[in-house]
């Protein structure tokens, strides 16, 4: 995205470096083939975590690995935040009002344009309702505990629920490189490689002056004319930054990197989401989707479906519904993302059920327990140590436990109750609040939203400017997740598609 935004200035040669692949074929134009792409480690990086949890978890927190990132093989789900999470970074030029402008340019939405939506962009956005009854039955139940229905849920910001907005047009996924750097990619003045694993940034005299692919003998440099960006993603960059002296300066010393910026908030500052499933047995064979894929003859159905109409299982999002919650009365916002599909399965393993059966997942959208992520050997091979420090705080924890209770109100109020033969994790059994917070614990997995390693800000200890610059090196910038310095209240694709823009041009107009 970034890359394609920044070509657009004839005057500007714009080199896009790709660790993995291109990304070609049907694995990538599927939406629900991301279940595929994510366990495929040609695709995808899975960084694990530290052990958590009275069960000793360890997280596997997923990057895309390939041209478009993570927008490629995530679950197409198309969330903006809302107003006020941009508004919380005034005098930045982050705001709702910078923002907003460009989801609106951006988009191409199926529902139309407000003042609030756009259509004619260059990404398609739909809201798909597949007459799957679990998904109805779900909207109602949830508007009877307080979750009003509305058509666009990005354009609300109190309680409220409706079918997921996603980037797919047509059946057809749209990550940012289908909608932004394909149609890019025929400007002499941009050139993408693939293969290309950045290893360093190569600095001297206090700037970037371009970065080292690969590493022993077949390393190469390439030098930079103007500027060095990082887009490596929210886990890579702190990684990168530290592999190039810049961080906790005793950390480096002791690792034999060599110190060119002592920045000890590098990897600090970490937002990870984390989903917690309520799983539910429905009692009747032809509802939701579980004996339907666990069929030659339902599989076979569901693949028609998508090549003659390019819908139905495949065709949808990760999430089906999508809606926004308070934990309690007393939030001045909606503070928990609750999604639902009518599916459920094996959430250790990934494996779908046999029995017909239904998950709500829950997140706390804007959780205060900050992880870190730091190198533990100056090879870029070896992953980082990474810390989530999943409901560490106190709030964390007591709007977990109230999440999971609304979750389980609306599975007992009707239509939805009548479709439910009973809940099998975490249990009816399991009512306590102790309880509840080992299986949150336990049980949950990561959102695949990591942000804040390298959070811009106004402080002197903030990695970069607002501008993205990061300070005290000159011609260094970062443009991906690890600059938010807050998560906002949703999934992060959207909002860095929009960053990305803007950030261009900020880019372009400095320069």
């Amino acid at each position: 995205m970034l890359a394609a935004e920044l070509s657009r200035d004839a005057a500007v040669k714009v080199l896009l470096l790709e660790a993995g692949t291109p990304g070609r074929g049907p694995l990538f134009r599927i939406p629900a083939a991301s279940l595929v792409t994510q366990a495929n480690g040609r695709f995808s990086y899975a960084y694990r975590t530290e052990p958590y949890g009275s069960q000793g978890r360890e997280d596997r927190w997923l990057r895309g690995r390939v041209l478009g990132g993570t927008s490629a093989i995530n679950g197409s789900m198309y969330n903006r935040g809302c107003a006020a999470d941009w508004d919380a970074l005034p005098g930045t030029g982050w705001a709702w009002n910078d923002i907003l402008p460009i989801f609106r340019e951006l988009e191409d939405h199926q529902l139309g344009a407000t003042d609030l939506r756009g259509t004619g962009g260059p990404l398609g956005v739909s809201v798909q309702n597949n007459g799957e009854p679990v998904n109805e039955a779900f909207i109602e139940a949830a508007g009877k505990r307080g979750l009003a229905r509305v058509e666009d849920v990005n354009e609300g910001g109190d309680e409220r629920v409706g079918y997921t907005p996603a980037t797919i047009a047509r059946g057809v996924r749209q990550s940012a490189k289908t909608a932004f750097l394909r149609p890019a990619m025929k400007r002499a003045n941009l050139t993408v490689r693939t293969g290309a694993t950045v290893t360093r940034v190569l600095i001297e005299r206090d700037r970037a002056v371009g970065v080292l692919v690969g590493e022993g003998a077949a390393a190469q440099e390439i030098r930079a004319t103007k500027e060095v960006v990082l887009s490596t993603g929210g886990v890579e960059t702190p990684k990168l930054l530290e592999l190039s002296g810049i961080g906790d300066g005793a950390l480096l010393r002791r690792l034999g990197i060599e110190v060119v910026l002592d920045r000890p908030t590098v990897g600090e500052n970490v937002v990870e989401h984390h989903v917690i499933p309520l799983l539910l047995r429905l009692n009747r064979p032809g509802l939701g989707y579980n004996r339907m894929l666990g069929s030659a003859g339902g599989v076979l159905r569901v693949l028609t479906a998508y090549l003659v109409r390019r819908d139905g299982f495949l065709a949808a999002p990760g999430a089906q519904v999508l809606g926004f919650a308070r934990t309690e009365p007393s939030e001045p916002r909606p503070d928990a993302q609750i999604f639902m599909n009518p599916v459920s399965a094996d959430m250790e393993r990934m494996r779908l059920e046999t029995s017909p059966g239904a998950t709500i997942i829950g997140e706390i959208l804007r959780p205060e327990a900050r992880g870190r992520q730091h190198i533990t050997s100056a090879d870029p091979r070896t992953p980082p140590r990474i810390v989530p420090n999943h409901l560490a705080e106190d709030a964390d924890r007591r709007r977990t436990v109230a999440m999971l209770r609304r979750m389980r109100d609306i599975a007992a109020e009707e239509p939805l109750a009548g479709m439910i033969e009973g809940e099998t994790a975490p249990g009816p059994g399991l009512r306590d609040d102790e309880g509840l917070l080992d299986y949150a614990l336990n049980h949950s997995i990561p959102g695949y939203h990591t942000v804040g390693g390298c959070a811009m800000g106004t402080g002197d200890d903030a990695v970069l400017d607002t501008r993205l610059r990061v300070r005290g090196i000159g011609a260094l910038r970062v443009m991906d997740a690890s600059a938010l310095p807050v998560t906002v209240s949703g999934n992060p694709n959207a909002p860095l598609l929009a960053m990305a823009t803007l950030a261009a041009r900020r880019i372009l107009a400095d320069s």
